[in-house]
């Protein structure tokens, strides 16, 4: 498979998500067409892995050209009053019992019906049936029918929506992300070449994935709030570095990762190397929304030569590329490539800005003590250089610093999975839950357009 890299690839960074995650970027260019096409990795991983997340895909409806079939999600609902957990189906909104049934309520001379509109026609008719059987005055009985149980008071609740991960296929789509996203900025193939399989010409992603939970307080709280204060949240993030370890024997070495975030939900670390000799890495990343946000377009015509230059040297537009042009026919170009691209990608270092700077904000101005005691920690975690107040993301997802030293939090994640796994479910549950929350506004939003 190492004859078929591409290396000269480097138009081609728009093409290292599957189409269907995104609904704008396509798997092409980093591998032959041979590679990357239905007999190889575009069947055996990319499609497989785009069909995982269609439950998100369609309920988001990012397709908006053509109608798409909902999808339900199934979950459980931990009510609140008495822990008891019921087996729910989520569709279109609408929170039912995956399976039906029915309690009889003698007290109150009421019998509930718990199942969607649709299915709880025909049960009716059973339960009816069964009630002649068990009640000797059953006419007297109410018959209710509680298709959504969101809308009821009695069943509120926790809403947990378990999605299966544990698969290769999952595992597979992560990792050739991370090995396309790691071949498009340089890494020598022979870096990663561990990790594919030339005579089958497919991934080999056994043990390379770690999920991300934030163990630092500092970003939990970035975590917690980020759905609330984020206008970037629906969105894909690839972030790939180095990081140096000092092992218990005093010898130093370095790992080279990839971390991935899906939907702003979906958030794993990619082990490309543990023992990586290449130069440094700092954060390299690229992100994009999924769902584009109001932008104000600009009009290069209205702008000065000088002005439009500094739009050029954003968008790496050189004078060579419209040396053929004329002014107009120029402008247009660079205004269409400006507007396109603010509409889906964004800039992964100061999206965290703006979301630090708010959380200062509020700290700052709110009287909550413990917001207002973590604002050293932000500071240190963001603006650690002593020299410079240059925001910087060196350390996030990545290291800590204590005691006026950084540490990997990958080890300290580690410890977490083996000895307290409670913790990742709780925290798959909540990105879940806040992933869902979205989903909702974002009807409720469309539907008043």
């Amino acid at each position: 498979m190492e004859d078929h890299i591409d290396s000269n690839s480097k138009n081609h960074q728009e093409h290292i998500i599957p189409q269907a995650l995104g609904g704008q970027l396509k798997v092409a260019g980093i591998l032959c067409k041979e590679c990357g096409g239905d007999k190889y990795l575009g069947g055996r991983i990319d499609r497989p892995f785009c069909d995982t997340f269609k439950l998100i895909t369609e309920r988001l409806d990012i397709k908006r050209d053509r109608e798409t079939n909902p999808v339900a999600l199934n979950g459980k609902l931990r009510l609140l009053r008495d822990g008891k957990v019921i087996e729910v189906r989520l569709l279109n909104s609408v929170l039912s019992n995956r399976r039906p049934e029915y309690k009889i309520d003698d007290e109150q001379k009421v019998v509930r019906i718990f199942a969607n509109e649709t299915v709880a026609k025909n049960y009716k008719k059973k339960v009816e049936s069964e009630l002649r059987t068990k009640i000797e005055n059953w006419p007297e009985y109410k018959i209710e029918i509680i298709s959504d149980l969101l809308r009821s008071d009695e069943y509120f609740g926790v809403l947990e929506l378990p999605f299966r991960v544990e698969n290769r296929t999952f595992e597979d789509g992560f990792a050739k992300i991370a090995i396309e996203f790691a071949l498009y900025n340089n890494i020598p193939f022979s870096t990663i070449e561990h990790l594919i399989d030339r005579e089958h010409r497919t991934i080999k992603s056994e043990a390379t994935l770690l999920p991300y939970y934030p163990v630092f307080h500092v970003e939990e709280m970035i975590e917690y709030l980020r759905s609330s204060i984020d206008e970037s949240f629906m969105s894909h993030s690839i972030v790939l570095f180095s990081q140096r370890q000092i092992q218990e024997n005093g010898e130093e070495v370095k790992q080279l990762y990839c971390f991935i975030e899906l939907f702003g939900t979906f958030q794993y670390f990619v082990c490309l190397n543990n023992e990586y000799v290449g130069p440094d890495i700092e954060p390299i990343t690229y992100c994009q929304r999924i769902i584009h946000s109001p932008h104000e377009s600009v009009d290069m015509h209205s702008l000065s030569p000088k002005d439009v230059h500094i739009f050029m040297n954003e968008l790496g537009v050189t004078l060579n590329d419209i040396k053929n042009k004329d002014d107009g026919e120029a402008r247009r170009m660079i205004e269409k490539l400006y507007n396109n691209r603010n509409r889906y990608v964004f800039d992964y270092a100061e999206n965290i800005k703006r979301i630090v700077d708010r959380i200062l904000q509020d700290a700052i101005l709110n009287s909550v003590e413990n917001i207002r005691e973590i604002i050293p920690d932000i500071v240190d975690h963001f603006y650690w250089n002593p020299d410079t107040d240059d925001f910087h993301v060196t350390f996030f997802r990545s290291r800590y610093r204590a005691d006026n030293k950084a540490y990997s939090i990958i080890p300290e994640i580690m410890d977490v999975v083996s000895s307290n796994p409670e913790k990742f479910r709780q925290y798959t549950f909540f990105k879940f839950d806040e992933l869902e929350n979205f989903i909702n506004e974002n009807k409720k939003l469309d539907s008043k357009k």
